[in-house]
């Protein structure tokens, strides 16, 4: 039996060859999109995260706690395991090779005033220093600081009214509003443990014991070539809230070096006011380095571990001596988690190969997770003037990996200045700022983009709605942006909820796409009735010219010509392929976007049913059936619950193939592949997005169903029409092509029919040869 769309025409069997492919290679972009966004390909875009030279692969330990390079352990040693066997890498590029054993050192200069040069020691057991900020009401704070006197540093970033769960979320808002009518009989607090802690000190291993590091703690100051050790809590006495000394005395107890650190907090931005004071009576070569932003917790859910290191940088003073550009700040300057956990990794952050050979200038560096960043920046004034670059501060960018419970931990270092640069003098009498700014909060348009100094800086650039570096390409930021904006007029002005909101943005997006979905649906399901009308006739060509296969290639394309059939009418992806970059960049916006975590959806009407989960948070699993306590693995997933709507998904899958796929007379090989793409639509995207964010499911449970009611609309549109009706002589295809058809897919057709004709030596049609 003959190809009822005329397989022995070159052209109308590629044309066949084509309706197979497309729909399997399509089937496969979908899939391997699917899967490539969730194993996270690393970036490594405009970072070099090579080492570049052995030396660079040398790797000493963080500084130890006691005076013996030993610290109080907590947990289990043998948990705790370097990612490097050999040694772990530096925090401290211009650190020694190896690390001072006591916080008394001899002097290298030769100066009998430097000789036995140590930091002044207080007593043990004092109590914890006092703390900033607050939590009993986010009016007053957005967080507190909760100090240590080990390196001065900060042990704990808890916020005031961010949680963990939604359902920590709403019991919080039951309780502040109690508070503030004063009466909270009946109404219990949430839980602290449910309470966001953005950052909290690390335990990284050290001769089989967990060191502690503290949130961007001093490390150590270089005097004259000798480094001495600022981490052990003796070191540092409290003069305050947020406010530290540590003083630097030689053999005789005269000072020489004073430092203090004095922490203040202002919204989202802590300040850290920090210097060093030469009163030693003469000049001073010195260096200083302190631990930096370490990587943030992972998302609660973990559908995709999206924790990374960016950079926002200036041009330099040759390519941008006016700095009219700014502070870059575009997503080409990032480092995702693996780029820097791997064995091999250079540990020297910035400057990388690019910075150097362009002479970038760092302004801030940030460690981000899925909604939340920490990052060191310049410090500016109120309207955010001053100097953007953060240089004279931070030389050098260095990290230290480890595992602990097989959760990688990335310690950060920053140096001054940067290795193999001379050492600063400090004249006599004179003050070194080492001052920073740190913003430590939520990535969230309205905060990064409007207030100062995260304007100046273009701070904005930490949120990128970006999934992983293989969809950067077809990820657009502006469409990402535009999207939420829309999301966010529908919900602030018309319907006040967020998943109202996915509902008309669907609708919206299928009425612009609905001229190109109905054109493109009609000439499917036309062709395929046109096929299965015309099987008759084929059958009788194929008896009457038996093998003669050149004669009844020509009596198919004349029959295609006298009925008006247009074999690439069937050609009808286009529609998907239009959505494909709003389906990315919508994933990656629901994904990314703050203002949707822990947002109910249809008005938080199913949590007030024994606070169903149902919908609570858009930004995680619908969790339907059951929210798990605590979320666990299982085969592809981090299971938070049992969900509902990835199941309803599959179910409309496989509705919509039914009523979107046009009834054509196919071979088994074609049956054959017609079930494969089923069973990929039906099966495989519910198991992929099984535990993706409700928002999303939302959105494509609600296209796909408006798909089916715009397909049977426009299936009754098709078999209303006369496909019978011969087409009339002035509009015959090359006729039409000669005048400009209005089907672009016909006027290609009938151009087609003209070179061929020219090619057989009849020469092209008159009008087509006048357009010509």
């Amino acid at each position: 039996m003959p190809d009822p769309r005329g397989s022995n025409d070159p052209r109308a069997a590629a044309a066949a060859k084509l309706r197979r492919i497309i729909p399997l290679a399509l089937g496969f972009i979908i899939v391997l999109i699917v899967v490539l966004i969730a194993t996270a390909p690393r970036s490594g875009r405009g970072v070099d995260a090579t080492a570049t030279s052995a030396d660079e692969q040398k790797e000493t330990l963080p500084v130890s706690e006691d005076a013996g390079g030993g610290t109080a352990s907590e947990g289990d040693p043998a948990t705790a395991d370097s990612d490097d066997k050999a040694e772990p890498p530096p925090v401290v590029a211009d650190a020694p090779s190896s690390q001072p054993d006591e916080t008394t050192t001899v002097s290298k200069s030769g100066d009998r005033s430097l000789e036995g040069l140590r930091v002044r020691q207080h007593s043990e057991g004092r109590p914890a220093p006092a703390m900033l900020g607050g939590l009993d009401d986010p009016a007053l704070a957005k967080m507190q600081l909760q100090f240590t006197h080990q390196g001065a540093g900060i042990a704990e970033i808890p916020f005031a009214d961010i949680w963990v769960t939604a359902r920590a979320k709403r019991r919080a808002a039951a309780w502040f509003a109690a508070l503030k009518r004063g009466d909270t009989s009946g109404i219990e607090p949430p839980p602290l443990d449910d309470r966001f802690v953005l950052a909290h000190e690390s335990l990284v291993p050290m001769g089989g014991q967990l060191v502690t590091i503290p949130l961007l703690a001093a490390r150590s100051v270089t005097v004259e070539g000798t480094e001495l050790n600022l981490v052990p809590a003796t070191c540092w006495s409290s003069k305050g809230p947020g406010e530290f000394v540590a003083d630097i005395v030689n053999a005789a107890d005269e000072p020489i070096l004073k430092i203090t650190r004095r922490w203040t907090l202002d919204d989202w931005d802590i300040t850290l006011n920090q210097h060093v004071s030469n009163v030693s009576g003469r000049e001073l070569g010195i260096r200083w380095s302190q631990y930096g932003p370490p990587n943030l917790n992972a998302d609660r859910s973990r559908y995709m571990d999206r924790r990374r290191f960016r950079f926002g940088y200036l041009l330099g003073q040759e390519i941008d001596p006016d700095q009219l550009a700014g502070v870059v700040a575009d997503g080409s300057m990032l480092l995702e988690l693996t780029d820097v956990t791997g064995e091999g990794e250079s540990p020297v952050l910035w400057p990388n190969e690019l910075g150097r050979k362009e002479g970038f200038e760092l302004s801030w560096f940030a460690t981000t997770n899925r909604y939340f960043g920490m990052a060191v920046h310049p410090v500016l004034d109120a309207e955010g003037r001053g100097d953007p670059s953060l240089e004279s501060v931070v030389g050098e960018i260095t990290r230290f990996s480890a595992k602990v419970n097989e959760e990688p931990i990335i310690l950060t270092g920053l140096a001054w200045p940067a290795a193999g640069a001379p050492d600063h003098i400090l004249a006599t009498g004179g003050v070194k700022s080492l001052s920073m700014g740190v913003f430590a909060g939520p990535l969230e348009k309205s905060i990064l983009a409007k207030d100062q100094p995260y304007r100046s800086l273009n701070m904005q650039g930490l949120i990128l709605y970006q999934m992983s570096s293989f969809c950067a390409i077809c990820t657009f930021q502006w469409l990402a942006h535009l999207l939420l904006a829309v999301l966010a007029f529908f919900d602030h002005w018309i319907v006040f909820d967020w998943g109202v909101a996915i509902i008309l943005l669907v609708v919206c997006v299928r009425a612009l796409l609905h001229p190109v979905t109905r054109r493109s649906q009609m000439g499917m399901q036309k062709f395929g009735k046109q096929m299965q009308r015309l099987k008759p006739e084929m059958d009788k060509l194929q008896k009457k010219y038996g093998g003669d296969k050149k004669k009844i290639q020509e009596e198919q394309m004349k029959l295609f010509r006298e009925r008006g059939i247009n074999p690439l009418q069937m050609l009808g992806c286009l529609p998907m392929f239009l959505q494909m970059p709003i389906w990315v960049a919508l994933y990656a916006a629901l994904y990314f976007s703050f203002d949707l975590r822990q947002e109910p959806a249809f008005w938080g009407v199913f949590q007030e049913f024994w606070s169903w989960p149902f919908l609570a948070d858009l930004a995680s699993p619908d969790h339907f059936f059951w929210e798990a306590p605590e979320p666990f693995s299982f085969f592809l997933w981090n299971v938070t619950g049992i969900n509902l709507l990835p199941i309803l998904m599959g179910v409309i899958f496989f509705f919509q193939q039914k009523y979107m796929t046009p009834k054509t007379s196919m071979s088994p090989e074609q049956e054959t592949q017609q079930k494969i793409m089923r069973v990929m639509m039906v099966v495989l995207f519910p198991v992929m997005l099984y535990s993706a964010p409700s928002g999303l499911t939302l959105y494509i449970l609600t296209s796909s169903s408006i798909g089916i009611m715009e397909s049977r609309h426009i299936r009754k549109q098709v078999d209303a029409m006369d496909l019978d009706a011969l087409p009339s002589k002035r509009t015959t295809p090359t006729k039409e092509a000669g005048r400009g058809a209005k089907d672009p897919q016909s006027r290609a057709y009938s151009k087609m029919m003209a070179r061929r004709k020219q090619k057989q030596g009849r020469g092209p049609d008159k009008n087509f040869k006048k357009r010509k």
